[in-house]
């Protein structure tokens, strides 16, 4: 975690969301093609996302630098899918272990008993296994329904 972020990560919860969605961005919501130099979103990336803002304040926190999810993202404004994203959060505020990038939903500041975390790498939120929701990694797949699928869940 980079000595410049402050703990606790979000600012006050507001009170119309009573519960934290938190979302992993590469290949759980998009894909990015470096050939091509684009950004690719989910199938039902957008309608999941606008599902969870009613119930969930939506935070993507991604083990990508700023400069990249913030360009990355930026991709989703022609789907409006950036319209239910609450708050970024982004490599600095992750835990660097090896290879794996740990997000520690302690550091968030919000009740880790109403906080779920949506990701493809389960070592990521290996601090709070049980509040972690594995998902699919995604590359392509128009077909792919996994977002669709977990929305009932949620």
């Amino acid at each position: 975690m980079n000595n410049n972020v402050q703990v606790p990560f979000l600012p006050r919860i507001s009170p119309s969301k009573k519960y934290t969605l938190v979302l992993d961005l590469d290949e759980t919501l998009v894909h990015y093609y470096e050939e091509k130099n684009t950004v690719l979103l989910r199938p039902y990336a957008s309608q999941f996302l606008q599902l969870m803002a009613q119930f969930y304040e939506v935070v993507i926190f991604t083990a990508g630098t700023k400069d990249y999810a913030d360009w990355a993202l930026a991709h989703l404004q022609n789907q409006a899918a950036h319209l239910y994203i609450d708050h970024r959060l982004y490599r600095d505020h992750t835990i660097q272990c090896m290879e794996v990038f740990i997000k520690d939903l302690s550091n968030l500041g919000r009740d880790l008993d109403k906080t779920i975390i949506v990701d493809n790498i389960t070592e990521n939120f290996l601090l709070q296994p049980d509040n972690g929701i594995s998902i699919k990694s995604w590359f392509d797949d128009p077909d792919d329904t996994a977002l669709a699928d977990l929305a009932p869940l949620l």
